[in-house]
Parts: C-alpha cells; structure tokens; sequence
C-alpha cells in the first residue's frame, strides 16, 4: 500500500515537474527575439516583433551597427532609434511609444544591406509619450543679459537628453543640451551666448521665445517681453 501512494507521489511530482517545464519554455518562445546585428553587416532577419509597450533590444555579434527608425518622431529625430555600438546590446528607444503597425528601419553606417521591419502586435499598450509645458518667467532685459534667461519646465515623466533654445526673432541667443529633467516642474537658467549678450545689448526691449526639445515627445515653447 506504501509502495502504490510513493508511486502516485511520484508520478504526480513528475507529471508537474513536466508541466512546469513547459510553461518556462514556453515562456521562452513567445518572448521578444532581438534585434541582431551581425558580422557580415546585415540583420539576422527581414522582420523582428515586440508587443505594443515593449523596448525593442539590439544584439551586435559583429562589426559596429545600430536601428534607426526610417519615420521621424514628433521630436523630429528618427521614431525609435539606437547609439552605434561594436559589441553587446542597448535598447531600442522609442519603441515602447509605438501602436500596433509595422515600422522599417535600417543601420545608418550600412545603410544598403541593414534594413528589416519592426512589427508591433496588438497585445499590450503603447506607453505614453513624455510632454512638457514651458513658460519664461524672466521680464526684465538687463537681468538676462547678466543671468541668463529662467524657464519654467513641467513635465510627465523623467526625461534625458532634452534640450532649450533660446532666439531672439531667427537669431539664437543660447542653447543647451543634454538635460535630466525629473517629472514635475523644476527651473532652468539658459545662458546667453556671447552673440546673444551682444544682440541683447542693443535693445530696450525685446521678444524670445525658448524651446524645449523632449525627447519621442512633441516640443515645448514658450514666449516672453523682455523691458
């Protein structure tokens, strides 16, 4: 009677150990496949598929390669998009914005023989793009001629690698690139440039306005009248 119940033991311990073997492996096939950039300087196929919400990854095996979305983004810069790397993987940026569709793309330092097509599925959510609202809360001239210009930034989410310009009518008067931006307001000086110092000097009054670049997000700008 021992015998038979650790028989039964055993076979329903197996018979689970089985079970849970497929649902890993299963797990595994139905997970996203990279993107690969290979030695010969072609991807390893002509279609790569991630769900809607999800951050694409590119594999380089060999050689130095990177994705570059042929559609622009309302940033103006490619819809998703890699660095250039030689070796190991980096996320594909910019795909986790993407709705279900199928998107080309290719390697901008092989441009002839590293192009394929990302296909979004239906499953999941697209994740929403970071926005920003601006405002210049400087007014007075001869203070942003000494200090730089004060912009006000609120924005959704964390964002990296944004950027502010400032112009005075078509003239750029300072920039600034790489910025961090933590989700919610935060406060910014933008320096003038010495052109712009210099533009500045001859006015009494004077109109900027300032732009904020967010990265896969839409720009934000903002005006003001400086007395």
């Amino acid at each position: 009677m021992l015998k038979r119940r650790d028989s039964r033991r055993r076979l329903w311990f197996g018979l689970g150990l089985a079970v849970a073997l497929v649902l890993f492996v299963g797990g595994l096939a139905f997970a996203a496949a990279p993107i690969v950039g290979q030695a010969d300087n072609t991807f390893s196929a002509t279609t790569y598929t991630i769900d809607q919400g999800e951050v694409g990854q590119l594999q380089v095996t060999g050689s130095t390669h990177n994705v570059t979305a042929r559609q622009s983004g309302p940033d103006g810069q490619a819809l998703f998009r890699t660095p250039t790397i030689s070796g190991g993987s980096t996320g594909v940026q910019g795909t986790q914005f993407l709705s279900a569709g199928d998107y080309t793309f290719f390697c901008t330092v092989h441009p002839t023989t590293m192009q394929a097509t990302l296909h979004v599925t239906s499953n999941g959510a697209p994740q929403a793009r970071p926005s920003a609202q601006l405002s210049v809360r400087s007014k007075k001239l001869a203070k942003v001629a000494k200090k730089g210009i004060l912009v006000a930034l609120t924005t959704t989410a964390k964002v990296d690698g944004a950027s502010l310009v400032a112009k005075l009518g078509k003239t750029t008067i300072g920039k600034v690139d790489g910025l961090s931006l933590a989700a919610g307001q935060q406060f910014v000086t933008l320096k003038l440039s010495k052109a712009g110092k210099s533009a500045l000097k001859k006015k009494k009054k004077a109109s900027v306005t300032v732009t904020a670049t967010i990265p896969f997000g839409t720009p934000a700008t903002g005006k003001s009248k400086l007395t």
